[in-house]
């Protein structure tokens, strides 16, 4: 059973919605329409309720039309950047299971199979690319800057994974409840999995193949994006060494 533009959405307390696909997205007219395609076929197939939203940041195509089309939800996000989408669709999603991906086919949505069989044993899950089976299909430079950042993240704050930057994830509605998030950027993804790491959500990485996007070009700045990372550093390391819990 899926939920589209043509029927009502079940209120926040309808326990019968399992599971809000949330998808942030900027200029992918090219890629969206396969992507919920896609997703729908998955969910479908595991016989449970579901939303797909889209969280348009002001596209210039015709991402919003096509998602439409498709069967997704859309609104436009009013908060600036990645935290910002991300925030906002929290807040209006409704399943009780959120899974967060990118807009442009490099998740894989056969990959929500593998959440949907572990995601009551797990408060978070991460799709993994440098665990043992991960691996990821990009540049040199961008693959070696990401574990760079993902390495030292972990070491300096001691933290027991692998991939803190991954953004395909699937979330239980408690943790989204119980973490406030401040993060406008990227950093967004750290800042959620440090704070749940506090208060002592059970966090499982699973082996994932990252591909390249379909169409269209990266809106990831490579230098923007290890600035953001190095500023969330700085602020968890002050969180961490000042031992105060992490509401």
């Amino acid at each position: 059973m899926h939920i589209d533009d043509f029927g009502p959405y079940p209120s926040a307390s309808d326990p019968s919605l399992e599971v809000s696909v949330l998808i942030p997205a900027f200029d992918e007219g090219e890629n969206i329409s396969a992507l919920i395609s896609e997703v729908k076929k998955v969910l479908d197939k595991n016989n449970i309720s579901f939303e797909i939203m889209v969280v348009d940041a002001g596209s210039n195509d015709d991402t919003v039309e096509r998602a439409k089309e498709a069967g997704a939800k859309v609104f436009v996000q009013s908060q600036p950047g990645y935290g910002g989408a991300l925030k906002e669709g929290f807040d209006k999603t409704e399943g009780k299971y959120v899974i967060t991906m990118d807009a442009d086919l490099s998740h894989d949505p056969m990959f929500i199979d593998e959440m949907i069989r572990i995601y009551k044993d797990a408060d978070v899950i991460i799709a993994s690319r440098y665990i043992p089976g991960g691996s990821a299909d990009m540049s040199a430079f961008r693959r070696l800057l990401s574990i760079i950042l993902n390495r030292m993240f972990c070491f300096i704050l001691s933290l027991p994974y692998r991939d803190i930057s991954s953004g395909f994830r699937c979330y239980n509605r408690k943790v989204l409840e119980q973490v406030n998030i401040t993060s406008r950027d990227f950093d967004v993804l750290e800042e959620i999995l440090i704070k749940a790491h506090q208060q002592d959500f059970r966090i499982v990485e699973v082996p994932f193949h990252y591909k390249p996007r379909a169409h269209g070009k990266s809106h990831v700045k490579l230098f923007h994006f290890g600035v953001s990372f190095g500023k969330t550093l700085w602020k968890m390391w002050r969180l961490r060494r000042s031992s105060r819990h992490i509401q």
